[in-house]
């Protein structure tokens, strides 16, 4: 019996150390919108991007990454597809994870359509939800801001920095289809 409390504490713990890093705390629910009141759900974005950054604070700011490996398939001008494990363009990159102002968000949400009533997780496309911008050196092209630190996209490809520090990144060029796997560290 004894021995069954441990792991039942143990697995406890886990689950919240796991939880801690996800969504949990800012579960968009929380925050209503409703119809015909711009200026309150424009407040209502404003916390909840506030509640968001908050809980990801420690995600902010530059990392290295590491390319572990690279798969996919590439088209030469043959037309011959091969696909395997690939060499990677960049062994090495820099991420830089940024914070959209309460400022910039304000802005951005009296100037556009604001965001969808009960979808505070919303679309990439709603620049008014988005709390977070990212950069890349070298340069892999331009992300669309995210509404969290683990997730950034753009029209033919995604980076996923995951709670454990790894990372994925699609690249869908014409021609080209990689999968990046790796980890990153942070610097700042």
């Amino acid at each position: 019996m004894k021995s069954m409390f441990q792991i039942l504490t143990l697995s406890t713990t886990c689950l919240l150390f796991a939880v801690g890093s996800s969504h949990a705390e800012c579960h968009g629910s929380a925050f209503k919108l409703e119809k015909d009141k711009k200026d309150k759900n424009i407040d209502q974005i404003l916390a909840y991007g506030q509640c968001v950054k908050a809980e990801q604070r420690a995600r902010v700011g530059k990392w290295a990454c590491q390319v572990s490996s690279t798969a996919g398939m590439k088209v030469d001008e043959q037309r011959r597809v091969t696909s395997d494990r690939i060499s990677a363009a960049n062994e090495k990159f820099f991420v830089t994870i940024k914070e959209v102002s309460d400022a910039e968000k304000r802005m951005r949400c009296e100037e556009n359509e604001y965001g969808l009533i009960d979808n505070l997780d919303g679309s990439p496309a709603n620049r008014c939800l988005i709390n977070y911008d990212v950069e890349f050196s070298p340069s892999t092209g331009k992300f669309r801001g995210s509404t969290n630190t683990y997730n950034f996209q753009r029209e033919h490809g995604a980076f996923t920095l995951y709670g454990t520090n790894h990372f994925s990144l699609f690249d869908g060029e014409t021609g080209e289809f990689l999968v990046s796997l790796g980890v990153c560290e942070k610097l700042n």
